[in-house]
């Protein structure tokens, strides 16, 4: 049976791999933060329930949010509009009216996006672009690397799946204490991890 810990530990590398992406590769930082998410959030469900047939969840990461909103009383910042989706994502480019600047579905997608792509299409946003998937193929969306958007997430699930407080998992501890990883790196961990 999976346990938490083993979920935190492999959110830990998918984390390690976010904070080290570089520009111009939307694609693949999607899918690393999403993983990254996706595990936390496992992590975060395991732990308050080591019982729990965590693997029913998939990557369906809007049911695991809100599934630890609901029973852990975390991410309570976190809110999906029920039709972003159609709306924003899947129509191809966004036209431009008037009223899109008030329109408050809009204004919450913005800063949101990267958290839309990956909980409505974790499972295949490796091929995002690509024709034959039920994914868009026309899109618009901003991607970061280290995108800030994501430390208070991020910090609030760590928080809640660490054991101890200021104890590490191995792999983030090996990390943060190497000479040469990364600056940026270890900048965006320490904003996380403190």
């Amino acid at each position: 049976m999976a346990t938490h810990h083993e979920f935190r530990d492999l959110g830990d590398q998918w984390l390690i791999s976010y904070a080290c992406t570089i520009a111009n590769m939307p694609i693949p930082t999607l899918f690393i933060v999403g993983h990254c998410l996706e595990a936390y959030c496992k992590a975060a469900i395991l732990k308050n329930n080591p019982s729990v047939n965590i693997f029913r969840y998939g990557h369906d990461i809007e049911t695991m949010i809100n599934d630890i909103k609901r029973d852990i009383g975390i991410l309570n910042g976190v809110m999906f509009y029920p039709d972003v989706e159609s709306r924003f994502m899947t129509g191809g480019l966004i036209p431009f009216t008037d009223t899109l600047m008030s329109d408050i579905e809009y204004l919450h997608f913005v800063p949101n996006q990267e958290l839309y792509w990956v909980a409505k299409f974790q499972k295949d946003i490796k091929y995002l672009g690509t024709t034959g998937r039920r994914m868009p193929t026309q899109y618009s969306i901003l991607v970061m690397e280290r995108n800030p958007y994501w430390l208070p997430i991020m910090r609030e699930l760590r928080g809640y799946i660490q054991d101890t407080r200021n104890e590490e998992s191995f792999h983030m501890a090996s990390f943060l204490s190497r000479p040469n990883s990364p600056p940026f790196a270890l900048e965006y961990l320490r904003q996380i991890c403190s």
